[in-house]
């Protein structure tokens, strides 16, 4: 059924006047009253009663004007939501990131991009890092944080941030204080770190085979090994007494209550955080939430260079 003669029909059911509702569609009498005729013949029945005094809808004209007025209000809802999702503010965006990314630029990005752009679906997942690029490049997600490198040449990235990794000791350790510490002086310790992923990068480019390559060269020779799942595993085995850690910087200030926390002498491994899309993907949706990642990287670079980590 034409939209047109469905608005005709609103209004004349409206006005029940034809000669108002004329004025109100900028028609001339005859052809509007030609309008709702067609609009009788092609559905079968009688809409309008009319007489020399008085228009009135009939039963089936009650009921179509509801039908109508839903379908002329959807109508203008979905052309509305259309022109809004071009300008950005509609749709559905998801995020694919690794754990740390909620203790650094995560939060603050989604706050402002809420704030900014409430009608978009904002869906989040956590997943372990070396999957968060899978996502992007089978289409899980639009936008992903996550560790470099990245392998898929269809995907851009930015870095938005950059932490260093410190020691977290126990409570009490004769090595606790304010000052850097030499990795070689935690020799003879055991050392708690996270497991080796199975599906990692290639080997030189994970944070694993980093650790093992500076413990080595620093002179940190551990008396044994605990291998865990997480940071949190590690801080707890730490608090525990089980043992030394190395863990990031914005970990390490949410667990500086139950362990030491020291900063690196000498040689050290920064863990870089980036922003990836696809390369083609124009949508608006997706350039506002880099632009609010991006800013909250820095606030976040610069509030980690003010602390005392």
């Amino acid at each position: 059924m034409e939209h047109r003669l469905l608005r005709y029909f609103v209004v004349v059911a409206e006005e029940l006047h034809f000669g108002r509702a004329a004025e109100r569609l900028h028609l001339a009498q005859q052809p509007l009253s030609a309008a709702i005729k067609r609009l009788e013949t092609r559905l079968g029945v009688q809409l309008l009663e009319r007489t020399s005094r008085r228009v009135a809808l009939t039963p089936a004209g009650k009921v179509y004007l509801e039908a109508a007025q839903d379908i002329l209000h959807r109508t203008a809802a979905a052309a509305e939501a259309a022109r809004r999702a071009a300008r950005g503010q509609r749709g559905q965006l998801r995020v694919g990131y690794k754990p740390g990314a909620l203790r650094t630029v995560l939060p603050d990005a989604v706050r402002e991009f809420r704030a900014h752009w409430p009608a978009v679906d904002l869906q989040l997942r956590e997943l372990e890092y070396s999957r968060v690029e899978a996502a992007l490049s089978a289409g899980e997600v639009e936008v992903g944080l996550l560790c470099p490198e990245l392998s898929d040449p269809a995907l851009t990235c930015d870095h938005v941030h950059r932490e260093p990794l410190v020691v977290i000791l126990p409570r009490g350790h004769a090595l606790a204080g304010p000052a850097p510490l030499p990795l070689a002086a935690l020799s003879g310790e055991t050392l708690v770190r996270c497991h080796r992923p199975v599906d990692a990068l290639p080997a030189g480019m994970q944070l694993y085979d980093a650790i093992s390559e500076l413990c080595a060269a620093s002179g940190f020779n551990a008396a044994s090994t605990q291998e865990v799942a997480s940071e949190d595993a590690v801080a707890s085995l730490v608090a525990a007494g089980l043992g030394v850690g190395l863990v990031s910087a914005s970990f390490a200030r949410t667990v500086a209550d139950t362990v030491e926390v020291r900063p690196l002498d000498g040689p050290g491994i920064d863990v870089d955080l980036v922003v990836a899309w696809h390369t083609s993907d124009a949508s608006p949706v997706t350039a506002d939430f880099v632009t609010f990642v991006r800013a909250a990287g820095q606030r976040a670079t610069l509030e980690l260079a003010g602390s005392r980590l």
